[in-house]
């Protein structure tokens, strides 16, 4: 090769190289990650006593994004507990540090929560929560509160609700933590004392009790540790309203309030009145709570099907008996094999499955059957319903007028002309058979006399 050759054999040879390294194959950096974020270190120790540190620092192996899953801000997920007001967060890449508004008072002990939505830059979420405690004193109090939120009219459990505790009547230190998915949620770290603990079922997130958000709040003595479930529901000072009467037939009603009624306060029939036009009084017999009142009605009308059902000795009933026994066989072959399913699923499954809580009252409700002693006939009405005490602890009376129209006759329907009723058509009046024509009797036709022959 000249001299002149080998500029151009150089650039060849790097321009290859640079093809080869462009070429796809393994991503720069490694392997894709899909792990989460984890912890290395607490600064100071879980545990320790006597601290003098200004902040509390959590190490993580990787870059944290600023911007949690959940929430807005790291601080939605870090939970400083007791808490003066809104926490100081700071951002380090790999390391996130969280110190009071005020500062770390004195002989007090705190716990910091990290619930789960920390993730890294990758997308990669921490799912499982994890609690630090550390004292300024020389000791760390055992006292604990636990327990679930629900939501008091579905009766679900209140995922992420937010539950703070204070002592007396000092409102600016609480003592906070977050509800899990399943609505379980742990206070820890109490000292001994009278505490009011309360709820909100956050819907935006924000951090504070807004209007008409759902809460719930109750006053308990902490010594050791305390269940406590919390029931949460939208709090006003103005009583229930009655706002809707559906009369279902002529003996029942369903009544209908703007806001649930308390759960320990009997709504008994001397509390309503119905009135005529004329003022006469309808008397109530008794007063139920629509959810269980629906569901008696469901039993009593699948039973009443059932016993139609095996009556029924025709050709039509037998089949339909050996439709609705099928059914139900393919119904619970396929709930066996969901549980078949769910069970190798949890086996597979390393997180362990935990049963969602139960609550341990029924639902407060806005709606109620009321049965009537006779017959309500069509014509107007007034309904008053005296002194019910709404779920608010507010008594109120409310009136209510309505007309019960009269039902609507159904006319028979016609018929095409190939003798089949025409739905929703109108049946024609049905007009006397025409009488039969008489004929007058024919007269007789007398014929001409012959004529004579020509001669």
């Amino acid at each position: 090769m000249n001299a002149f050759g080998r500029p151009f054999a150089a650039v060849a040879l790097a321009s290859a190289l640079a093809t080869a390294c462009a070429s796809p194959g393994a991503p720069p950096g490694g392997p894709e990650d899909h792990t989460a974020p984890i912890i290395l270190k607490v600064t100071p120790d879980s545990g320790a006593t006597n601290v003098r540190s200004k902040n509390v620092t959590v190490t993580f192996n990787k870059v944290v994004s600023e911007r949690p899953r959940t929430g807005n801000d790291l601080g939605a997920v870090m939970l400083l507990s007791p808490s003066d007001g809104e926490a100081k967060v700071d951002w380090h890449r790999t390391a996130v540090s969280v110190r009071p508004r005020k500062g770390f008072r004195p002989n007090t002990a705190y716990a910091l929560t990290i619930v789960p939505g920390v993730s890294d830059l990758r997308g990669n979420v921490m799912t499982r929560a994890r609690t630090f405690a550390f004292s300024t004193g020389a000791s760390i109090p055992h006292g604990v509160v636990r327990g679930a939120v629900f939501d008091w009219i579905t009766l679900r459990p209140a995922a992420n609700a937010l539950i703070d505790a204070t002592v007396g009547g000092d409102t600016t230190l609480r003592w906070i933590a977050k509800a899990d998915s399943a609505g379980r949620y742990t206070l820890p770290f109490l000292p001994a004392g009278k505490y009011t603990v309360r709820t909100i079922i956050d819907a935006n997130q924000n951090g504070r009790l807004e209007p008409r958000e759902l809460w719930d709040s109750v006053t308990v003595d902490v010594a050791d540790s305390v269940r406590l479930d919390l029931y949460a529901f939208t709090h006003d000072t103005l009583g229930a309203r009655i706002i809707g009467v559906d009369v279902k037939d002529s003996v029942t009603m369903r009544l209908t309030f703007d806001r649930p009624l308390a759960l320990d306060a009997d709504f008994s029939p001397e509390q309503v009145q119905l009135r005529r036009a004329d003022s006469s009084l309808v008397r109530v017999r008794s007063i139920t709570r629509a959810a269980a009142f629906d569901s008696l009605a469901r039993e009593r009308a699948e039973a009443t099907r059932d016993s139609a059902i095996r009556a029924d000795t025709t050709v039509a009933g037998r089949r339909a008996l050996a439709q609705r026994d099928s059914a139900r066989v393919i119904a619970q072959r396929d709930s066996i094999e969901r549980a078949r399913v769910e069970a190798r699923r949890a086996a597979r499954d390393t997180v362990k499955r935990v049963k969602p809580p139960e609550p341990g009252r029924v639902a407060i409700t806005a709606e109620f059957i009321a049965l009537l002693e006779e017959p309500l006939p069509p014509g107007e009405y007034r309904l008053t319903v005296r002194n019910v005490l709404s779920a608010s602890r507010v008594r109120r009376t409310s009136e209510r007028t309505f007309t019960r129209a009269k039902p609507a006759v159904k006319k028979p329907a016609a018929a095409d002309s190939t003798g089949r009723k025409l739905p929703g058509a109108t049946a024609p009046a049905t007009r006397p058979p025409p009488a039969p024509v008489t004929k007058p009797p024919a007269t007789p036709v007398s014929k001409p006399p012959p004529m004579p022959a020509p001669r």
